[in-house]
């Protein structure tokens, strides 16, 4: 896993100024800014299924996840058609299995997702609507978010647990993971 990630990163690290992915430029930093909190999710997934990732931007959550749950197969969404295709870059490089859109959530046909997760693309309330007609009875959202933000309540959604999380960014334990069930 770790030879996967740090290409990954080497990816991001040589394209990150071409397509403005992020102002990063040290690869032990971005570990800890965004691999690290995207592992931290991890524990909470299945192993199998289809696993959305929505605003993938340049790929995180979702492609760290993809690396450490490789029976997962990633739905990638991103709208800028250029991020889009460093992703479907970074699929193809690294053999995952995910497809990739260049495409607005609510403009695609309905998914048929297992797992849900997202990070800092909109606040919990507004993920939860976008997921909700693209995942299947059962499916989970996985979210990272602020720990002095409410639960919210969203129509098929139901909080099933909260978990403190301290990795990376996070080490003064301000954020959670929250897990909600469609029903």
């Amino acid at each position: 896993m770790t030879d996967l990630c740090d290409a990954y990163v080497r990816e991001v690290l040589k394209f990150r100024l071409a397509l403005n992915l992020t102002s990063i430029s040290d690869a032990e930093l971005f570990y800890t800014r965004f691999i690290r909190p995207s592992l931290a999710m991890v524990e909470w997934l299945p192993e199998q299924g289809r696993v959305l990732d929505v605003g993938s931007g340049m790929g995180v959550p979702g492609v760290p996840i993809l690396i450490a749950k490789a029976g997962l197969t990633g739905v990638l969404v991103e709208r800028r058609k250029k991020r889009a295709e460093f992703l479907r870059h970074v699929v193809r490089k690294l053999q995952l299995h995910a497809e990739v859109y260049d495409a607005d959530i609510m403009d695609l046909p309905r998914l048929n997702i297992d797992v849900c997760i997202a990070r800092a693309v909109a606040d919990e309330a507004q993920l939860l609507n976008m997921f909700s007609r693209h995942v299947n009875d059962g499916a989970i959202a996985v979210l990272p978010v602020p720990r002095s933000h409410a639960p919210v309540s969203v129509d098929g959604w139901v909080l099933s647990a909260e978990h403190s999380v301290r990795v990376g960014d996070w080490d003064d334990a301000n954020q959670l993971i929250r897990c909600y069930r469609y029903c």
